[in-house]
């Protein structure tokens, strides 16, 4: 994503070298689709700075573009020659405009805007010519990169004051209010707090991060009093910028540019309904914990903990012991992973609930340490590692230390499972001041441990629980099963992670452990703890092995076009299609996800044997260019279909499935006289 965006750049800037119109002397130019005029406020002075203003006027239909043009498009870019000691600063961008078709969102332009730019001089800096190079792209249907060379003396004003108002006027102002964003790994979100509460329709976001945004994705603006929040999917894999800028414009009270930090966010001043809505967020935290005692995830692990509170009998003061300490142990793990949870989120990182899961070391570990322990329930052998004690206890042991961890073991394997109500909870969590989200985790820890807690408070509870005897072998054996389950559901997600040879490799691991701890009961004194060592060096190298991925084996359907490849292609005898394209062209892009890459037009395409060439015009190429000349055209989209015997047909620039699958039809039948 980044190097096309760069290349995009590139494209914008060099362009003009092959299709644009020559320079043009003067302050004003007319293009093809737009007019420019640069006017100066007011004669530049030593040690002074004015502004130049570059006004553009389009056709009616056509467009030019923000400084983040959105999924297609290049900004407008200006290029300055200026005399010694005169520098240029950076474009003060007007409120942009939205262009969508349900597809594809761009920003920028139609009809008028000013672009404004502060020149400023040196205390001996004299005044001059200022040469400025615009490159921009037009776009209706088509997009056509178009140049203009002004030139502006800078010694006597050429613009009204009238005008350079009306232009600042038009601009965002400066953003007073609250702003702040976070950053997880589907989405990005920002939370603004504006002076007065708008209505609900009347609000509009526009990012200036380009290179952050998910292609196709779908914003999603929340209006709470004051306080507006703007959610966009991001790019997979997306980093936190340092901070996130914007402009946000609210229809009958203007527009604001902002710069969100990141970070969590205060309680909105005029939303009346915040405590309730935090009293609400706890009860449905608290309820999503105690549902959440029923996902298979959890079952394992409290089936266990009931084997070892079954072993206490008629013992209430030991009953409550491991109750209270499984509700320690379910606390402080919750307690933590808030803490690194909200921790992460507040620096900007990409994480969300159940993030440790998202490391495939700690699945492999995890999915280990569930089989050790089914072979341990299983009685296969005992565990007398240290690295196994924590085990042996979770296990099958009762007391403080065995409870304990019970309860942090079952609030880790809980975390990939999400509870009804839960979601709502954990959402109103991200967002608000650490105190209130941290509650809301330890109102769902609550819930998650009040169940076991309070049967082993109850003597009335306890006494239903069978008395010890041997049913309880047989119970333990059997509980090594879900044991088992839960170690093959983690192998599954490690496979989706890291692919099946790292479920190989982590087999293997698991084959080692079994080795080393059967090595280490028959060994003794020094011997054994060399056995344990190199044991545990081995398991942890061959651990890391499971981290690579994948190789990826997919290859593009369409190939690159040259006219080389074209005339082979059209050798074969076969029907040949020809998109020529640009990563910048609107129209390219939506045909591209409506049309060409519909399911039943690309299975028609296979099914006729249709050689599929793709001409990609978002950098410079004089051959895509000539071959464009040929058809009458200087901008892309062009689509040309090759039929066997000689024949072109140029589809329309606006596609549909319908007018691809008639072509290829016609296509087909062409083929079929020409045999």
């Amino acid at each position: 994503m980044m190097l096309e965006r760069a290349l995009i750049f590139a494209f914008a800037v060099f362009t003009a070298l092959i299709v644009a119109p020559g320079a043009q002397a003067g302050s004003s130019a007319t293009l093809d689709h737009v007019r420019l005029d640069a006017t100066l406020e007011a004669p530049l002075q030593p040690g002074k700075t004015v502004w130049v203003a570059i006004h553009q006027h389009m056709d009616s239909g056509w467009h030019t573009y923000w400084r983040n043009p959105g999924e297609a498009g290049v900004a407008t870019s200006i290029a300055w020659t200026l005399p010694q000691g005169v520098t240029a600063g950076d474009i003060r961008w007007p409120t942009p405009e939205r262009f969508s078709d349900g597809t594809v969102t761009n920003y920028g332009y139609a009809k008028d805007a000013t672009l404004l730019v502060p020149l400023t001089a040196s205390t001996t800096a004299k005044s001059g010519i200022a040469h400025l190079k615009v490159n921009l792209l037009a776009c209706e249907h088509m997009c056509i990169p178009e140049e203009a060379t002004l030139d502006l003396d800078l010694g006597k004003a050429s613009g009204t004051a009238a005008m350079f108002e009306a232009a600042r006027r038009a601009m965002p102002r400066p953003f007073a209010g609250t702003a702040r964003f976070s950053l997880d790994a589907h989405s990005v979100r920002v939370v603004l707090d504006l002076p007065q509460a708008p209505a609900a329709d009347a609000v509009a976001v526009f990012s200036a991060e380009q290179r952050l945004l998910a292609d196709g994705g779908v914003a999603r603006v929340r209006v709470d009093g004051s306080r507006v929040t703007w959610t966009m999917p991001v790019e997979a894999g997306a980093k936190a910028p340092a901070s996130f800028s914007g402009v946000v414009a609210v229809a009958g009270q203007g527009a604001w540019a902002f710069t969100a930090q990141p970070g969590v966010f205060a309680a909105s001043p005029t939303n009346a309904a915040h405590d309730n809505g935090l009293l609400a967020a706890l009860a449905l935290a608290f309820l999503g914990g105690l549902i959440l005692n029923l996902m298979p995830c959890v079952l394992p692990v409290l089936s266990m903990k009931a084997l070892a509170l079954a072993r206490t009998g008629s013992d209430n003061a030991a009953a409550k012991r491991e109750g209270l300490f499984y509700l320690a142990g379910v606390m402080a793990t919750f307690a933590t992973m808030a803490t690194v949870l909200l921790t992460l989120k507040a620096s900007g990182a990409a994480l969300g609930w159940g993030f440790q899961l998202q490391s495939p070391v700690v699945v492999l570990g995890l999915a280990l340490l569930m089989a050790t322990i089914g072979m341990n329930l299983f009685g296969a052998f005992e565990l007398p590692l240290g690295f196994a004690g924590a085990g042996d206890h979770l296990a099958q042991s009762g007391g403080a230390k065995g409870a304990f961890f019970t309860g942090a073991l079952a609030v880790v394997v809980a975390s990939p499972c999400t509870a009804p109500f839960m979601g709502a909870a954990l959402g109103f969590a991200l967002t608000q001041p650490v105190l209130a989200a941290a509650s809301v985790f330890l109102a769902l820890g609550l819930g998650f441990a009040a169940p076991f807690t309070i049967v082993s408070f109850s003597p009335a509870l306890v006494r239903l629980l069978p008395k010890p005897g041997n049913w309880m072998n047989t119970f333990k054996q059997a509980m090594a099963f879900p044991m088992f389950a839960t170690a093959i559901w983690l192998l599954w997600v490690l496979a989706r992670q890291s692919g099946t040879d790292a479920v190989i490799i982590g087999l293997a691991v698991g084959l080692g452990i079994a080795l080393v701890v059967w090595l280490c009961r028959i060994t003794r004194g020094l011997w054994s703890w060399v056995v344990g060592i190199a044991g545990a060096v081995a398991l942890t190298i061959s651990s890391a092995l499971a981290l690579i991925p994948p190789a990826p084996s997919a290859q593009p359907m369409w190939q690159p076009w040259s006219e080389q490849a074209l005339a082979s292609a059209r050798q074969t005898g076969r029907p040949v299609l020809v998109d020529f394209s640009a990563a910048w062209c609107v129209t390219c892009l939506v045909n591209e996800r409506v049309a060409l890459n519909d399911a039943t037009v690309m299975k028609r395409l296979k099914e006729a044997r249709v050689v599929t060439l793709k001409g990609d015009w978002t950098n410079p190429d004089p051959a895509i260019t000539a071959a464009l000349h040929q058809f009458g055209r200087d901008g892309v989209p062009l689509y040309a279909l090759y039929r066997p015997g000689g024949k072109t047909e140029v589809l329309p620039q606006i596609l549909t499935p319908e007018i691809v699958l008639a072509a290829l039809e016609n296509a087909g039948a062409t083929a079929a006289q020409s045999r």
